[in-house]
Formats: C-alpha cells, structure tokens, sequence
C-alpha cells in the first residue's frame, strides 16, 4: 500500500512499482481502491489493474454471508444501511480491505499494489477493522476480522510504502505517519523521499551556470535534508524532467526494476 500526504506522488509511484512488477514477471494487479481509476493514463501505460465500487462489494459481501444476493441488493437499497454507511465510513473501507484479501487469499501468486489517497485514509484503514471487532464483539462479521487482522498484522503479507516529498517538514510528516501505523500494529514500511531535484539525471548534466538560483537553493536544501536522514532507511526517487505522467512512471519503473526495492 502506497501512502503519505496529498500530492506527494503516491499514483505515479503505486504505478511505477505495479509496472516494475510486471517487469519482472510478477503476477500484479493496481487498485486505486475508492478513487476513480484515471483510466486514460492507465490504458497509456497498459496497467493491470482492477476496479472496486462500494456497492458492488457490499453487495457482494452480504450475499456471501446471507446466501442471497436478492437479499443483499434489498438491504443495500435501506435506508439504515445508507445511514449506517454514512455515520460508519470506516465500514466501507473494512468491506473494500476484505474485498482485497479475499483476492490475494484465491491466488497465493498475486501482488496488489494499492494507491492509498491519503495518510488518513491509510490510519482509518488500519483501524477499522479492530474497531468494529469491538463493536460487534461476536458472530460471522468478527470471524471475518479476525482473518482480515492476521493478513494485514501477523502474516507478514502486507508492505506500507510511505512516501514523502524531500522538505523537513513533509518528511517529519511521514516519520509520524510510520510511527502511528506502527502503533496500531503494522509491521512493515518502506519510506520514500520522492521528486528529488538534486538527484536528477537532467540537472545533473547542467552546467551550475545554467541553473536560476532558486534551484540551486532547492538543491543545497535537499543535499543538507539526505545529510541528516539514514540512508538505509530512505528510498530515493529523483526528479524527472518529463512532462507527461507515463514518460515519468516510465523513468520510475525503470528505476525500481535495475535494483531500487522499496
């Protein structure tokens, strides 16, 4: 799952890393979960993807468990359910997280890369399934939990890949991010500085001459912000003067496939 703050770079990085899984002959699917697939841009870069809707997963969900999907689209269509959704988002995001494991369940080959829209988003997700454990205490919904709590925190299935951009604060932002997904029991993460100028192929072959000041600056503050972070414990992705998005995820998974792992 990619996370961080908005306009950090998670989609072109979630899709980078699907592409360089592909690349190396690996069974992978991207899902945007509940945002709209940019569908031109993925079919620019032949993404293996699949789509998830909120109803037709619910629907789904409560067909499995009822044994009727007649009576699950009349339950979708209830008020209470409508109201339950809207008081209880967390419940979509948990019936959309199940959705995802039951796939990764039916072919122990699969790799999904999920685009997670926000650090918030990714925290609510983590939650929501001890929550309504709580919540609900027993019965099929707290047997479902429970197997979706031993993928997400003890079968060591899932990888958070937080993504930052490279400023002190974006990157104080991302270590508090790693440090509340880690406390609600998340094992694994992957912290990326993303968009760094001060590594790009093109301004590395300038002349400094040729470079307004502005970037210079960006540059000596980027050289001073790596100085201070751990090497082993940031991934680095540089600036990449494209642009178009598929010409930078192209430079992205070419990255990641010659040997850049997050």
């Amino acid at each position: 799952m990619v996370t961080g703050k908005g306009g950090v770079g998670k989609t072109t990085l979630a899709m980078a890393i699907t592409k360089a899984l592909q690349e190396e002959g690996k069974k992978v699917l991207y899902n945007s979960f509940d945002q709209p697939l940019n569908q031109t841009l993925a079919s620019k870069i032949d993404l293996p993807h699949f789509n998830l809707e909120m109803d037709s997963s619910a629907r789904s969900y409560i067909a499995k468990k009822l044994g009727s999907e007649t009576i699950a689209k009349w339950i979708l269509k209830t008020p209470f359910f409508s109201s339950l959704f809207n008081m209880l988002p967390g419940l979509g995001h948990m019936i959309l997280l199940g959705h995802i494991i039951n796939k990764l369940e039916e072919d122990s080959e699969l790799t999904i890369v999920l685009d997670s829209p926000s650090s918030g988003h990714a925290i609510t997700m983590m939650e929501s399934p001890r929550n309504f454990k709580e919540m609900f205490r027993t019965g099929l919904i707290v047997d479902d939990i429970n197997r979706m709590e031993r993928f997400i925190f003890e079968d060591e299935r899932m990888n958070i890949v937080v993504t930052s951009l490279p400023t002190a604060m974006a990157t104080q932002e991302a270590h508090e991010l790693k440090e509340q997904l880690a406390s609600r029991g998340v094992p694994h993460f992957s912290l990326v500085l993303n968009d760094l100028l001060s590594l790009s192929p093109s301004l590395k072959e300038a002349s400094p001459g040729d470079l307004p000041e502005f970037i210079k600056t960006k540059c000596l503050h980027e050289e001073r912000l790596l100085s201070e972070l751990s090497d082993e414990e940031w991934k680095h992705i540089p600036h990449f003067a494209h642009e178009r998005s598929p010409a930078i995820i192209k430079e992205c998974q070419h990255l990641l496939t010659k040997g850049a792992p997050l």
